[in-house]
């Protein structure tokens, strides 16, 4: 039987019920444009009925608020963070490439067939007068100078890869730091989901670092809920485990103490975890910037490192590159070198063993031979000298040369072109992925906006609806008092 202020009390639940709706609407408003935030809803249902022991059997006893949870669809959350993954791949790519596509422009190419010309034409100026030291110090100067130019292509690619190393330390430590705020935040909301409340605020928080951990590095997660409401959440990358609930784990980078390529940049960095096993994030499975950064770092199109425990990087990468320009300036120097040690010099010397291009192992790059450099009446102008007339067939094979299909079936124009096209398809072909996958972002976030994003109309009639359940419940406890005030003064009930 219930008592005689029943009905106060349905007027004051339903006055709770409607403040703790108009409380969750007002946040929902104030957090529509907060980054990750899911819409909240409360969720309401009646009280336990009371028996009345009349005809009418059971009385309803009024509204409570049982929970504020978060509206959010999972399944988008982790096609977001899939697709986050393929996107950072393909963007670190798209960006490094872009900037290799550049160090190749035309303006390079033009730059490359000017010293190649020039080198050329000074040939044709020794033929004229090939006892002149002076049109021989010319024609050396201009083989230094076509070397040194490559040489400052190979140079600024090494700077790239300088770029490229000290980005994946800057994720490395990105990785390390969601790591660290995400085991933080577990054991936050732990705190909070064990009193019984949900950590709707902590939980979107958790969900926008994982979605830029995604970006970086594909991850997988999982979360086990036990029977006294704690939760076990983990982040897993490449099958390790980087999140275990409250504990974490760290990545590091170390210098290489050998070169993967001859050619690297010193210092180049392995990943590793800090228990010390290795981590391999190119292998297969792994995406993300981090992946992306290392091919572009590292690839050398598929060829096997020295070192048969590395896996090869199976991407056009800078040392590919670099190994691009090492191929012409060996094929060029070999062919020059080839001519000139078949001939003899003003002295009637054999030049045999006396190149005019070396390889310095100290500076790793191809130099004019210093003796032939301090004597330029070395240079071999003639196979034969007769009667101490200089012979010009030997300059006239060696400018033939220039237009010879030494360098992998063409020309050595056109080799650089052939390269240049190379770096463009792969910089083309990143960005169209790259942009595919960026509208698929925009594709699927709106499918999560629809799910989890605060609808400002549809918060604006919750606002109505739930002022006016609150008005007619202060207008029920108004009327129940007038007349409970009635009843006692006239009954003394």
């Amino acid at each position: 039987m219930p008592n005689t202020f029943f009905g106060l009390n349905i007027g004051t639940l339903g006055i709770h019920a409607a403040n703790a709706q108009l409380n969750v609407t007002a946040n929902n408003t104030a957090n529509e444009h907060t980054e990750g935030y899911s819409r909240q809803k409360a969720a309401q249902q009646a009280t336990t009925p009371i028996r009345a022991y009349q005809k009418y059997g059971m009385i309803g006893s009024g509204v409570e608020v049982t929970t504020i949870y978060r509206v959010r669809n999972e399944y988008y959350d982790v096609k977001y963070q899939e697709n986050q993954t393929r996107y950072g791949e393909n963007n670190a790519r798209y960006y490094y490439l872009f900037k290799v596509e550049d160090l190749f422009n035309e303006e390079k190419v033009e730059g490359f067939t000017r010293e190649f010309d020039r080198f050329y034409e000074a040939v044709q100026e020794m033929s004229k007068d090939a006892s002149n030291v002076t049109t021989k110090t010319t024609y050396m100067n201009y083989a230094e100078s076509l070397l040194e130019y490559m040489q400052e292509i190979k140079k600024d690619l090494q700077l790239e890869q300088e770029d490229l190393n000290a980005e994946v330390s800057n994720n490395v430590s990105s990785i390390n730091s969601y790591a660290q705020e995400i085991a933080s935040l577990n054991k936050q909301i732990n705190v909070v989901e064990l009193t019984g409340a949900n950590a709707n605020e902590l939980r979107d928080r958790r969900s926008v670092i994982l979605d830029k951990l995604s970006q970086i590095v594909e991850i997988t997660t999982s979360e086990d809920t036990f029977k006294n409401g704690k939760t076990e959440f983990t982040v897993k990358i490449g099958g390790a485990t980087l999140v275990d609930n409250y504990n974490y784990f760290t990545l590091k980078v170390e210098s290489r103490d050998d070169f993967v390529h001859d050619e690297d940049t010193v210092g180049l960095y392995d990943i590793k975890w800090s228990y010390g096993d290795y981590f391999n994030p190119t292998s297969q499975g792994i995406g993300g910037t981090l992946k992306g950064l290392l091919e572009v770092r590292d690839g050398n199109n598929g060829v096997q490192p020295d070192d048969p425990a590395v896996k090869p990087v199976e991407y056009k990468g800078i040392p590919y590159y670099i190994e691009q320009i090492n191929v012409f300036l060996k094929n060029f120097t070999d062919t020059v070198n080839k001519i000139h040690q078949a001939g003899e010099n003003v002295y009637g010397e054999s030049a045999a063993d006396t190149p005019l291009f070396v390889y310095d192992d100290l500076s790793k790059k191809y130099i004019i031979n210093p003796e032939v450099k301090e004597d330029p009446n070395l240079l071999a102008t003639a196979y034969k000298r007769t009667d101490g007339v200089s012979q010009n067939d030997l300059l006239e094979d060696l400018y033939k040369t220039k237009s010879s299909v030494a360098y992998n079936g063409g020309t050595a124009v056109e080799f650089l072109r052939s390269v240049v096209t190379d770096i463009a398809v792969d910089t083309r072909k990143n960005k169209h992925m790259m942009t595919n996958y960026e509208n698929m972002a925009t594709t699927i976030d709106n499918q999560r906006l629809s799910v989890m994003g605060v609808d400002k109309d549809e918060e604006a009639a919750n606002l109505v609806k739930y002022q006016e359940m609150f008005e007619l419940c202060s207008k029920v406890i108004s009327i129940m008092a007038e007349i409970y005030d009635t009843l006692i003064r006239e009954t003394g009930v």
